[in-house]
């Protein structure tokens, strides 16, 4: 199946900026919504009922949180609704507004890629027409979708049309899932400390961390000096460098370096001797640097929700107090985390690279409802169950 309809440049008022854990994107769960509904829209209308469209790619364009800083926190600015606004007199007399339910919002402009299957025949235009009337009356993430761009079809299978949609979509982001990463990660992290919980390696992907590395500056110039001088100690200064590009842990310092300083003793400024002495065995008063810890994985990585874990069983429709409507049967869930990429569309040259970009429901499994890309393998099937809908931000 190579042909696609692409919703070129969609630009959305007032969407959803939090989802689950995460901030800062809509969850991957409103784009295959909003697919889901269009689909299901399409299946009540005679002429276009024999098509069937499915899954979506999600390609980000721009985007704009309503946030601002305060004393260098993140938080969301709220503003008050007409329905709000009411105030009223409390027994003491004194005037007393609405209390503000906080809220995240952001404005951003998407391009979504959604598989078609179905022989369209002629009816191109006519499906064209379809999708721009009815993406208007519904809602992306939330938000308000305030204008398209353009609407059309797209076969994959020509190379032509992949390299025209490439320039039109840039410049453009595309989400990918990366739990493979994470899976990956997990199997380290557990060889070293067989304690390690899944939740540690997910945190090791988007928590920005730093380490102390005891002062080198020393011990850096020396040794690129020494490689200059002797070709035969280029080797142990590209040992250092290694060595530099971890993070810091004194067992990890390589022996080659430890037996060149051992047998200099004698030959070397007393300075550098000390603070290699120091960087052998740091304590509370070293001087030290601070460095940001690299992610396991290269990319802009970023965490993802992609799907909900089912934490009762489903209720028949009535049992709750307070649900949505009456009709429908009702389970309780929380949020399911993973780890995702966004990646330069520029760096999709091929059908196949395009079409595993395409995010689907994955088959029903008791308890858990997914999402993920095409071609997804057991290992990467794995994600974060989250404990708790409290946002941190």
């Amino acid at each position: 199946m190579s042909q696609y309809l692409l919703i070129e440049r969609i630009k959305v008022q007032n969407a959803n900026a939090v989802s689950g854990f995460t901030w800062g994107f809509p969850a991957i769960t409103h784009f295959l919504g909003f697919s889901h509904n269009l689909n299901r829209k399409l299946q009540t209308n005679g002429e276009l009922n024999s098509l069937t469209i499915d899954g979506c790619m999600v390609i980000a364009h721009e985007q704009h949180v309503h946030a601002y800083k305060d004393y260098g926190v993140t938080r969301f600015t709220q503003y008050k609704t007409s329905h709000q606004r009411e105030v009223k007199f409390e027994k003491d007399g004194t005037l007393k507004g609405a209390s503000i339910i906080e809220e995240a919002k952001m404005n951003m402009t998407v391009s979504l890629l959604i598989s078609v299957d179905g022989y369209l025949g002629g009816l191109q235009e006519t499906l064209i027409e379809f999708i721009k009337n009815e993406c208007h009356l519904q809602r992306l993430a939330g938000g308000t979708i305030l204008a398209i761009a353009n609407v059309d079809i797209i076969d994959l299978a020509k190379e032509e049309q992949i390299k025209s949609i490439r320039r039109k979509l840039l410049p453009g982001f595309v989400l990918q899932e990366r739990s493979d990463y994470l899976a990956e990660h997990f199997e380290k992290l557990k060889e070293s400390n067989p304690k390690a919980e899944l939740l540690d390696a997910w945190f090791d992907f988007i928590a920005l961390k730093q380490m102390a590395r005891p002062a080198c500056e020393l011990l850096d110039n020396y040794l690129a000096n020494q490689a200059e001088k002797s070709p035969s100690l280029t080797t142990l200064n590209d040992i250092w460098l290694e060595h530099k590009s971890q993070p810091y842990q004194k067992e990890n310092i390589p022996n080659e370096l430890i037996t060149y300083f051992a047998e200099l003793q004698e030959n070397i400024s007393p300075k550098i001797l000390i603070q290699w002495q120091s960087y052998l065995e740091p304590n509370e008063k070293t001087a030290a640097n601070w460095e940001y810890v690299k992610k396991p994985q290269a990319g802009y990585l970023v965490p993802i929700m992609t799907g909900y874990k089912a934490i009762t069983d489903v209720y028949p429709a009535g049992d709750i107090d307070g649900a949505r409507d009456s009709e429908t049967d009702l389970c309780f869930v929380e949020s399911v985390h993973s780890v995702g990429e966004w990646q330069s569309v520029h760096r999709l040259k091929s059908q196949e690279q395009w079409e595993v970009s395409v995010w689907k429901y994955a088959p029903y499994e008791k308890d858990w409802y997914l999402c993920q890309q095409v071609t997804v393998t057991e290992n990467q099937a794995l994600s974060i169950e989250s404990t708790t809908d409290e946002i941190y931000y």
